[in-house]
Parts: structure tokens; sequence; C-alpha cells
């Protein structure tokens, strides 16, 4: 009877000394993984389950100060990646328009440009010109094929960056 007592005596003491303390830490836990942070351990026996308690409150303080600091800097990156699509669009358009530019005013130069070429080769063609203006029909034929020529490899250009010609 006295082993017995003895026993139930010690079991009572580990029980209420030990194994309590430390079912209610895993139950704690437990909470904790399933996602409430908001839970805090009440372990007041001042032993070392109390630290063991107080150095878990402090990890989960940590924790959710970690998570507040993170949602924060996840919205500023959020705000950032927007910022950066729209200027993305903004680029693009900007790089469509001048594509579109380069395009139509290279059309609107050599047209004229072919027509200065022309009436060129024609003056050079007539016999009462002197040779001062021979020598500038001769110049205004020659800066015109330079021009030409600079026209074309801006064309060349936009169509290398459009991906419509390989060098």
């Amino acid at each position: 009877a006295t082993l017995a007592l003895s026993l139930f005596s010690v079991h009572w003491i580990l029980k209420g000394l030990v194994i309590r303390p430390l079912r209610y830490l895993r139950d704690v836990s437990d909470e904790v993984s399933r996602g409430n942070l908001n839970l805090r351990s009440e372990i007041d026996t001042d032993d070392e389950f109390y630290e063991l308690s107080d150095a878990f409150n402090r990890m989960l303080r940590h924790l959710t100060e970690t998570q507040v600091e993170l949602q924060s800097v996840n919205q500023v990156l959020d705000t950032r990646v927007d910022q950066l699509a729209q200027l993305n669009l903004q680029l693009y358009e900007a790089n469509r328009l001048k594509s579109d530019f380069l395009a139509s005013m290279s059309h609107e130069l050599r047209t004229p440009l072919n027509s200065i070429l022309g009436f060129s080769d024609v003056l050079q063609t007539f016999d009462s010109l002197t040779e001062k203006q021979k020598r500038y029909a001769a110049n205004i034929q020659k800066s015109g094929r330079l021009l030409l020529e600079m026209i074309n490899d801006i064309l060349d250009l936009s169509k290398i960056e459009a991906g419509a010609l390989r060098v």
C-alpha cells in the first residue's frame, strides 16, 4: 500500500510539474502551427518551464513582427513592380512611336529627295549650262545621294531594331 501510494504520489507530482506544462506547450505550439499567431503561452511556475514559455512567447513576438515587416516589404515591392510595369508600357509605346516616326520620316524625305536627284541628273545633260552650273548640279547630286544613303541607313537601323532585318 505504501509502494502504491508512493507511486501514485510520484505520478501525481510528475504529472503536475512536468507532463501538464509540456502538454500545454505542445498544445500552444500546435495552435501556432495552425496559424493562430496571437496565442501566447501562459505558464507561471517560476522554473525552467516558465523560462521555456517566456522564450516561446519571445519567438512568437519575433515571428509576428517579422511577418508584419515582410508584408510591408511585399507591399512596397508590389507597388514598385506596378510602377515598373507602367514604365515598361510607356517605354514600349515610345519605342513604337519612334519606329513609326522613323519609317514615315524616311519615306517623306526620300520622295522629294528622289525628285531632286532626278532633276539634277536632267540638269547635267543640258549643254547650255556653264561649267560652274554643271559643278553645282553634280554637288546637288552627290549631296543628295549621301543624304539618301543616310536615310536608308536609318531605315535599316529601325528594321534591325524591329527584328525585320538581320545584320
